[in-house]
C-alpha cells in the first residue's frame, strides 16, 4: 500500500522560495488606476455633454473633471518615473558602487587631494539624486574610438545635470558627504 496522503492543511511548511506575486499585482494595479481614471474622465465627460443636467450637478461634475484630469497626470508622472527607476536601477548601482569604492581610496591616502574627493562626491550625488523624469545619462560609458554626436550630446547633459547638483551641493540642499547618508541607509 503507497503512502497515505494528510490533509493539506495539517502539511504546511513554509516555502523555500520567495514568492514575487505581489509585485507583478501592485505593477498592474498602479496602471489599472491609470485606465481607471481614463474611464472615469470618459464617464464625467459624456455627463458633461448632456443638455438636461442640474446646475449644481454641472459645477459638480466640471469639478470632478479637473480633479480626475490632475489625478490622471499625476499617475502618468508616477508611471513614467518607476519606468526609469527601473531601467536605469542596474547603471546607477554599479556606478555607485565604483564612486564609493574611489572615495575611499582617495580618503585613504596620506595628503587628501580635496578638488579629486570634492568631484566624486559631485558624481555620487549625480547618481543618487539624478532627475526623475529624465533618462539616465551614465558617468563611465562604454568608450568605442572616437566620439560621435551622440556622445557629445550626452556629455553636454552630463555636465549640466553635473552643474545642477553642484549647486545644489553648495546651496546645502543635498549633502556634501553623500557617502556617509549612503553608509548610513545601508546598515539601517
Amino acid at each position: 500500500m503507497g503512502p497515505s496522503r494528510t490533509d493539506a492543511s495539517s502539511s504546511k511548511r513554509p516555502s523555500k522560495h520567495k514568492k514575487n506575486g505581489n509585485a507583478a499585482s501592485l505593477a498592474s494595479e498602479k496602471t489599472a488606476g491609470v485606465s481607471k481614471l481614463k474611464a472615469q474622465l470618459r464617464q464625467t465627460r459624456r455627463l458633461l455633454a448632456k443638455d438636461n443636467i442640474g446646475a449644481d450637478v454641472r459645477v459638480e461634475t466640471e469639478r470632478r473633471l479637473r480633479s480626475l484630469q490632475k489625478d490622471l497626470e499625476n499617475a502618468e508622472i508616477a508611471n513614467k518615473e518607476r519606468a526609469l527607476a527601473v531601467r536605469y536601477h542596474k547603471v546607477k548601482f554599479f556606478e555607485r558602487q565604483k564612486l564609493l569604492r574611489r572615495i575611499n581610496q582617495v580618503k585613504k591616502q596620506t595628503p587628501i587631494d580635496g578638488n579629486r574627493l570634492f568631484a566624486l562626491r559631485v558624481d555620487l550625488n549625480y547618481v543618487v539624486h539624478y532627475p526623475k523624469l529624465r533618462k539616465y545619462v551614465a558617468l563611465f560609458p562604454a568608450m568605442d574610438g572616437e566620439p560621435t554626436e551622440g556622445e557629445t550630446e550626452a556629455d553636454a547633459a552630463r555636465e549640466e545635470v553635473r552643474k545642477l547638483i553642484r549647486d545644489r551641493m553648495e546651496k546645502g540642499e543635498i549633502s556634501r558627504t553623500p557617502e556617509e547618508c549612503l553608509a548610513g541607509s545601508e546598515r539601517g
